[in-house]
C-alpha cells in the first residue's frame, strides 16, 4: 500500500520516554497532521520517519518498502522522501533554480532544470529563476523549498511547522497554495504543528499527541473539535471557561443551568469546559431575553478583534462577582445598546471531563533545532553531506 505506515515506533534519550507505541499509517494523496504543543515528541516522530533517527522500536514502511526496523536502518537519501523544515533551509550562495535542482543526482543538467521549472510553475515562482533567496519574500522562500522537496518525486513528504515564520496575511494565502500543490502531486504528506488552526485548514485527519508520545484522539476536524475526548484535547484548541462541580442525577449544576454528564456516578467530581463562542448571549429587544431560555448576566468588558468581539461577563445575581466568563461574539458587541442582556450555554461547545487534575499533555524535550542549518539544507534535498561538493562544482559550471 502506498505511503507511510507506522507501527508501534517507541523512542527514548535516556531515560525520557519521548514517544510510546505509535501506530499510524499516511496513505498516498492525504495529508495528517501532527497537532500538540512544542516538545510532546512530534519533531521526534518526523525524524524517525525520515531517518535522522534510528528506530528503537517497532517498524516504519513506506509504500510497501520496509525502511527502519530495530535492526534496520535506510539512510534519508536512500528513502525516497521530501523534507521540508520551518525555516526552509535554501542554500543562499545558489539561485531559485539551482536550489530546486539541488536534489536531482544523476540527472543531466537540462532536465535537472526543466523539472525544477515545473514545480517553479505549479508555485508561481517561474518567473524568479535566477533570484537569491535573500532578493526573496518569507512566502516566496517557502514556496521555493516545497519545490524543491517535490522535485525529486518523492514517496513521502515531511512538513515540519511549514508556516510558522510568516505573517498572518501571507500564511492564509501559502496555505490554501500549498494544499492545492500537495493535492494535485498526490504525495503521502506527514505535517507537524503546534497550531490548532492550522491543523483544521491542512489535514485530511489530524492526530493528537499528549504527553509520553502517545496518541490521544485521531479523527477529522469536525470529530476531534466537537468530540474531543479528554480534557488535553478540548483545551488544546484554546481558551475555556471551566466550572467545577459534583454529579448529581447525571448532571452538573453551573451558573447557566444544569449540564448534562452522561457515564459519571453521583458524587463524583467534574468540571464543564466551555468555549468562548459556546456561552450565547441574547438581548431584551431582540429574540432573546428571558424568552431564550438564559440567564441574566453583566457585562464587565468587551474588546473588538476584528472580525469578533471578546466580551468578559459575571452572573447578574452574583454580586460577590466570585467567577468571570469569557465570550466570542461574531460582530461588534456594544452592551450598552443591547438592551438587557442574558446567557445560555451551546450544548455543542461545551463538554464534561472528570476533575481529576490530570492533563495527559505535558511537554517535553523535542526539538529540530538540534541539526545544524547546513545539515538541515542537505537534508531537505535528499542529498548525504558528501554530495555537496558534487553538486555545488557542478552548480559552478
Amino acid at each position: 500500500m502506498e505511503g507511510l505506515h507506522i507501527h508501534g515506533a517507541a523512542h527514548a534519550y535516556g531515560d525520557n520516554q519521548v514517544l510510546s507505541k505509535i501506530s499510524m499509517v499516511v496513505p498516498g494523496g492525504e495529508l495528517v497532521c501532527l497537532l500538540g504543543p512544542s516538545g510532546c515528541g512530534k519533531s521526534t516522530l518526523l525524524r524517525l520517519a525520515a531517518g535522522l533517527e534510528v528506530l528503537q522500536e517497532g517498524s516504519i514502511v513506506i509504500d510497501d518498502v520496509t525502511v527502519a526496523t530495530k535492526e534496520l536502518h535506510v539512510p534519508p537519501e536512500q528513502r525516497r522522501i521530501g523534507l521540508m523544515f520551518q525555516d526552509y533551509a535554501l542554500f543562499p550562495h545558489l539561485n531559485v533554480i539551482d536550489n530546486v535542482s539541488f536534489g536531482l543526482l544523476g540527472m543531466a543538467r537540462a532536465k535537472a532544470r526543466a523539472i525544477a521549472r515545473e514545480r517553479l510553475d505549479q508555485v508561481e515562482l517561474a518567473h524568479l529563476t535566477e533570484a537569491f533567496p535573500h532578493m526573496l519574500s518569507g512566502g516566496m522562500q517557502q514556496r521555493v523549498a516545497l519545490a524543491r522537496a517535490l522535485a525529486p518525486e518523492p514517496k513521502l513528504l515531511l512538513l515540519d511547522e511549514p508556516f510558522s515564520g510568516l505573517d498572518t496575511n501571507m500564511r492564509a494565502s501559502i496555505r490554501q497554495m500549498t494544499l492545492n500543490v500537495l493535492k494535485q502531486s498526490g504525495v503521502a504528506t506527514l505535517m507537524v504543528t503546534h497550531d490548532p488552526e492550522e491543523a483544521m485548514f491542512m489535514a485530511d485527519r489530524i492526530k493528537i499527541l499528549g504527553r509520553g508520545g502517545k496518541i490521544l484522539q485521531s479523527g477529522d476536524s469536525h470529530e476531534i473539535y466537537y468530540h474531543p475526548n479528554n480534557e488535553f484535547v478540548a483545551r488544546l484548541f484554546g481558551f475555556m471557561n471551566t466550572i467545577k462541580g459534583t454529579v448529581q442525577n447525571a448532571m452538573v449544576q453551573t451558573p447557566f443551568g444544569p449540564v448534562p454528564a452522561n457515564g459519571f456516578a453521583d458524587g463524583e467530581p467534574a468540571q464543564v469546559l466551555i468555549r468562548p463562542e459556546g456561552i450565547v448571549l441574547s438581548s431584551g429587544g431582540q429574540d432573546g431575553g428571558e424568552s431564550s431560555g438564559g440567564i441574566p448576566v453583566e457585562v464587565n468588558s468587551t474588546h473588538l478583534l476584528g472580525h469578533f468581539s471578546v466580551a468578559s461577563l459575571k452572573i447578574a445575581a452574583d454580586r460577590n462577582g466570585a467567577q468571570e466568563f469569557y465570550v466570542r461574539v461574531h460582530k461588534e458587541f456594544l452592551p450598552e445598546l443591547a438592551g438587557r442582556i442574558t446567557a445560555r450555554i451551546d450544548p455543542e461547545q461545551s463538554f464534561v471531563f472528570a476533575d481529576d487534575a490530570t492533563v495527559p499533555g505535558e511537554p517535553m524535550l523535542d526539538d529540530l533545532n538540534i541539526l545544524s542549518p547546513e545539515l538541515k539544507t542537505l537534508l531537505s534535498t535528499g542529498l548525504e553531506p558528501q554530495d555537496k561538493v558534487q553538486k555545488q562544482a557542478e552548480a559552478a559550471e
